[in-house]
């Protein structure tokens, strides 16, 4: 009993271990190892690993589009080919997002550099929140695809003709089929795993915009509390009455404008590091958008032609799950939109009047403060530009502009059907 008591304990210590709270970005990197998109190691050792790992991937993606290629030749079945075709597209459209992931990954690393001081930094009650939020969305997903994996094999999915042995292997021995039915449906899980680490790593970058502007937010809101601490802790020092009002006066105005000016470079940072990630977001979004109606589509298509099995049920989840990603990331923008119009209103919304009462001797300081505010109000008021291809803002609007057009798209599919 003792041994298993030891056991655990460090088990949960590897785990703790493993799950840092303090790197932001932890479950960043993980997701991209599972993407094939970046190794942190540079031992050679692994990193033949890694690329024995990208390599089956091509070569699970390579299969089903000989599946497609053999359901359009011999099956004589629309229903099953739509299926396949459905299936394959979901695999285009994963692989295209980890190659562009690698594309871009000089910007996506300059973005986690650039926040990862800042969020680590600063342990605040809305980033532990988004930290663990990350994480959560995570292994949700993870373990609905191991749950898809086991009903595969539970319910003899894989028995079905697009999972089942080509002809030209069935002379193979049976271990070796056995090794071809592991490897075509294992990729049910690996695929699924690559689609949620691109979730991840995606979900990360905005949650981490959306929780430095928040913090931002913060930091307008007690601008004069900050410069009241400094004035009383220097008047604290002065010994002559007769300089200390004068004293005060002066060391409000210079630590207002410090305050304001480290507000701003860090709002000016933060506005660069969204236009640096900004053409990944904008094809990455183009690309789910476009290709996710035809998949969608094709795969509601076949459930209507299929009926309600085992496999269809599968199709539905991949479904209602491309569906969350697509709500969940316009509803980011818009949270990410409306935490930047936050930052001008909690600017404007400060006590000027009362706190700026003695302006005819601090004139010049106070031209400089309010050039100042006047910039990054009048920047905040305006969207950080994540959208679809250049072609419109990610917002909630375009899911719904989304959701008619799949219908659409749906419509079109069964009038050619009847």
């Amino acid at each position: 009993m003792q041994s298993i008591r030891l056991l655990i304990n460090l088990a949960k210590s590897k785990l703790t271990t493993l799950d840092d709270e303090s790197d932001y970005f932890r479950q960043m990197e993980w997701a991209m190892v599972v993407a094939g998109i970046k190794l942190p190691s540079q031992n050679s050792t692994y990193q033949r690993l890694f690329d024995c790992y990208r390599i089956i991937m091509l070569l699970q993606f390579s299969i089903w589009v000989d599946r497609v290629y053999v359901a359009y030749t011999e099956w004589n079945s629309p229903g099953e080919l739509i299926g396949v075709v459905a299936f394959c597209l979901a695999l285009v459209m994963i692989l295209s997002r980890a190659v562009l992931m690698r594309v871009y990954l000089k910007d996506l690393l300059k973005v986690r550099d650039g926040l990862k001081n800042r969020l680590n930094n600063h342990h605040s009650e809305g980033r532990v929140r988004s930290y663990r939020l990350i994480r959560r969305f995570f292994m949700v997903l993870e373990w609905i695809y191991l749950v898809d994996q086991i009903i595969l094999y539970a319910f003899g999915i894989n028995e079905e003709r697009q999972y089942s042995v080509p002809d030209n292997l069935r002379r193979l021995s049976k271990r070796s089929k056995l090794g071809f039915d592991i490897f075509i449906c294992s990729n049910h899980f690996i695929f699924s795993s690559v689609y949620a680490s691109i979730l991840t790593i995606m979900n990360t970058v905005f949650m981490g915009f959306s929780t430095e502007l928040e913090n931002i937010v913060s930091e307008c809101d007690g601008i004069f509390e900050r410069v009241k601490q400094q004035v009383a802790v220097i008047a604290i020092y002065e010994e002559s009455s007769t300089n200390i009002e004068m004293r005060k006066n002066l060391l409000f105005w210079s630590a207002l404008k410090n305050e304001i000016s480290l507000i701003a470079e860090r709002y000016s940072v933060l506005t660069e590091h969204v236009a640096t990630v900004r053409n990944l977001l904008k094809v990455s979004f183009l690309l789910i958008f476009y290709t996710e109606i035809v998949f969608i589509g094709c795969a509601l298509f076949y459930v209507k032609l299929i009926g309600i099995t085992m496999n269809t049920v599968i199709v539905v989840s991949y479904v209602a799950a491309i569906l969350l990603e697509c709500y969940w990331f316009c509803r980011l923008a818009d949270n990410i939109n409306d935490t930047n119009i936050a930052i001008g209103f909690a600017l404007y919304n400060l006590d000027w009047p009362i706190q700026l009462c003695d302006l005819p001797n601090s004139r010049k300081q106070y031209l400089e403060i309010r050039a100042s505010l006047l910039v990054m109000m009048t920047r905040s008021q305006q969207n950080l530009g994540i959208t679809c291809g250049g072609m419109f803002e990610m917002s909630a609007q375009a899911f719904d502009e989304l959701m008619k057009m799949i219908y659409s798209c749906l419509m079109f599919l069964l009038s050619i059907a009847t």
